[in-house]
């Protein structure tokens, strides 16, 4: 009997929708836009971590088994797991354009 991997649950998220962070995959990006947790400690500490309204996070690692994560904000990377990031509301950004180096 296998366990259930959460991994599979997760939504397949297109530019434009809303969701949650936890349901972004590797090179997706959304904008925070609310919290929804009743854990005022984890909601400080997200807080603390520079996960605020309208702040633009990049799933940038995932680790073999889904869990933890490792997203990118303001200019660092952080681990989360995925039930902190179920808490966090985001609406799927496109990809950031790469520019081109001066020649």
């Amino acid at each position: 009997m296998s366990i259930p991997d959460e991994t599979k649950h997760r939504q397949n998220l297109k530019v434009g929708d809303y969701g949650h962070l936890s349901d972004l995959k590797k090179g997706q990006r959304g904008i925070v836009l609310d919290f929804h947790n009743n854990n005022e400690a984890l909601r400080r500490h997200l807080l603390d971590m520079g996960i605020t309204k309208g702040v633009i996070i990049e799933v940038k690692k995932v680790a073999p088994f889904g869990d933890p994560v490792d997203i990118k904000l303001r200019g660092y990377e952080l681990a989360m797991r995925l039930d902190e990031m179920k808490g966090i509301d985001i609406k799927v950004l496109p990809p950031e354009e790469k520019k081109e180096q001066d020649k």
